[in-house]
């Protein structure tokens, strides 16, 4: 498949998938297509993944409807978002830190 710093790149080539394939069918193609993908998607985790409802059709989509494929493409995806997520929360409070001043650093004289 693909490893977890590839997602964003995947993402971004899913939508880009997506949108062709909208242009290439008739509205009720697509939703054809999404309704299928919905139903696939329909039961398949069983905890909160923390991914865009839309973008995992679209995943589904994608993965041609093979439900391990489709399952495993979410699964990364989700997992690169965690682990974004926790180092964005790192960053920020880490900077933060770092740059609020200390006031007794500031009153011991040199």
């Amino acid at each position: 498949m693909f490893g977890v710093d590839q997602a964003p790149r995947y993402m971004a080539e899913t939508e880009a998938a997506a949108a062709r394939l909208q242009e290439m069918t008739s509205p009720g193609q697509y939703a054809a297509l999404v309704g299928r993908a919905e139903r696939l998607l329909d039961g398949m985790f069983t905890v909160e993944t923390n991914v865009d409802p839309v973008l995992m059709a679209k995943i589904a989509i994608r993965e041609r409807f093979v439900a391990p494929r489709a399952k495993q493409a979410i699964l990364m995806v989700a997992t690169w978002k965690l682990i974004n997520d926790l180092a964005n929360r790192w960053s920020v409070k880490k900077a933060a830190t770092t740059l609020a001043p200390n006031p007794a650093r500031e009153a011991v004289p040199v």
